[in-house]
């Protein structure tokens, strides 16, 4: 055997740890993706990695890599973590545009010596503590994600997005017409001098895209940094009571776990499953990478 899994409680994430000298490049597809259908989470220890390692398991795993506009770029399918130092509020990795990746990576080139921890929640823990009313109501409703987007910030999107665009200067609204045409929930309003006001109709309890697990998973609680915040209501335009987000605070908190980077460690969640965010960053040093992927 490879690797061996570390014992785990629901919730928790899969700890994987190599049992040699191993690289990244003796995971095949079919044992990423296995384990994150079963465990929703999975963490990748003890292997002998680096950035390129990291991107080339990344596209191994995926049928279509995506990248986030507002980031770095450091590989084909990496991206640096620099979302300020400020606490980062639990949320799926794009979870509030049009399209939702599958799969959201990440890879510790180095470690924070003290804090700084990525958090991450399942949202299939979640939904057992709801409150029975508001289960119901998040069952029964949809929400609504409502913001004004840069021309710079949805061309940029736009061109991750949609097959055939090669340039930047391709990219026109209607470009961005066709991700909206894929899904009902998403409509694009162009204003003037090129933004785009964007309104996003989507569930916040969701099936995962891998198994038939159910989870409160959604980014209600997710950061806007680089972006303007979205106004978010129900779906109907109803506003949502503090009751619930004061409750919403609580169950996820209950249900909200560290990850304790150590270095080349490498992560991989079910982003239709698992929420993350991040303590206050302390130490600045640390280097995290991310990506974002899609799989058939």
């Amino acid at each position: 055997m490879k690797y061996t899994l570390k014992t785990r409680e629901k919730g928790e994430i899969q700890i994987v740890e190599a049992n040699a000298a191993l690289g990244l490049d003796a995971l095949t597809r079919k044992d990423v993706l296995e384990l994150v259908k079963a465990h929703g989470a999975v963490l990748f220890r003890g292997f002998d990695t680096n950035l390129d390692a990291f991107s080339a398991l990344v596209s191994r795993a995926s049928d279509k890599v995506t990248l986030d506009p507002a980031r770095k770029h450091f590989s084909d399918n990496a991206q640096l973590v620099d979302a300020g130092t400020d606490p980062v509020g639990l949320h799926l990795e794009n979870g509030n545009a049009p399209n939702l990746p599958d799969l959201a990576w990440f890879y510790c080139k180095k470690a924070a010596k003290r804090g700084s921890q990525t958090t991450y929640c399942d949202g299939y823990s979640v939904l057992d503590d709801l409150d029975p009313a508001y289960n119901q109501d998040f069952t029964e409703r949809q929400i609504k994600y409502a913001r004004h987007l840069p021309e710079a910030l949805w061309k940029k999107y736009t061109l991750n997005e949609v097959d055939g665009l090669e340039r930047i200067e391709q990219v026109t609204f209607e470009h961005l017409q066709q991700l909206a045409a894929h899904n009902p929930g998403q409509t694009f309003t162009l204003l003037e001098e090129g933004v785009v006001y964007s309104e996003l109709v989507v569930p916040a309890i969701r099936q995962s895209k891998f198994s038939q697990v159910k989870g409160f998973a959604n980014s209600l609680l997710g950061p806007s940094y680089n972006y303007e915040p979205p106004k978010i209501t129900f779906g109907d335009d109803q506003k949502i009571d503090e009751a619930v987000w004061q409750h919403i605070n609580e169950v996820t908190e209950a249900h909200t776990k560290n990850i304790d980077w150590q270095d080349h460690d490498v992560v991989v969640l079910d982003n239709t499953r698992v929420m993350h965010g991040r303590r206050e960053i302390i130490d600045t040093d640390r280097e995290l990478f991310n990506a974002l992927s899609y799989v058939a």
